[in-house]
């Protein structure tokens, strides 16, 4: 299964994100999470060890 994720407003939504994608992979080990972010919080969402493809 794939998800999107879409958090394009700012930091902290991104952030105050993560503890539900790592319920879903948790959850849902064959989950594949993907991201919709501004280009600024790609490097962010690319340290968290869930994150499969980084759209911006």
């Amino acid at each position: 299964m794939r998800v999107l994720i879409v958090k394009t407003s700012s930091m902290g939504d991104v952030i105050h994100t993560f503890p539900a994608v790592e319920d879903a992979r948790r959850n849902r080990p064959d989950v594949s999470l993907d991201w919709c972010v501004e280009e600024a919080f790609a490097g962010i969402v690319a340290l968290h060890p869930a994150s499969a493809t980084i759209h911006t």
